[in-house]
C-alpha cells in the first residue's frame, strides 16, 4: 500500500490536510468573509479607484477612494493611558507595593 506524500519545508515534514479538515477550514474562512462583508455594508461591491495613506502630526490617515466619488477613511491616533501609580520596595528582590496612588477603574 502506498504511503501518502508528505509536504516539506526546510526539511520539516508536514502532514497533509484531510478532506474533512479542508472542508472545515473553508467553512470557517467563508464565515469570516461574510462577517467582514457585513461590517461596512456601504463599501461592499464598490470599485476602488485608489488607496492612500499619510501621517500628519502623529496621526495616521488611511483613505480608500471609490470610482463613484465616495471615500472610506480610517484615522488612527496614538494615545497614552495611565494605568497605575504606586510606590514599591524592591530592595529585597520582591516587588512589595507600599502605596497605591492611582489605579484605572477598568483594570
Amino acid at each position: 500500500m502506498a504511503q501518502k506524500a508528505k509536504a516539506g519545508v526546510d526539511h520539516i515534514s508536514v502532514k497533509p490536510i484531510s478532506a474533512a479538515e479542508r472542508k472545515r477550514l473553508e467553512k470557517r474562512i467563508q464565515q469570516k468573509h461574510e462577517k467582514l462583508r457585513r461590517r461596512y455594508r456601504e463599501v461592499h461591491d464598490k470599485k476602488v479607484d485608489w488607496i492612500s495613506h499619510w501621517i500628519e502630526e502623529g496621526i495616521l490617515f488611511f483613505t480608500v477612494r471609490f470610482t463613484d466619488g465616495k471615500c472610506f477613511s480610517v484615522t488612527y491616533s496614538p494615545s497614552l493611558i495611565l494605568d497605575t501609580v504606586d510606590l514599591s520596595d524592591t530592595s529585597t528582590g520582591d516587588d512589595i507595593i507600599l502605596k497605591n496612588y492611582y489605579q484605572r477603574k477598568d483594570l
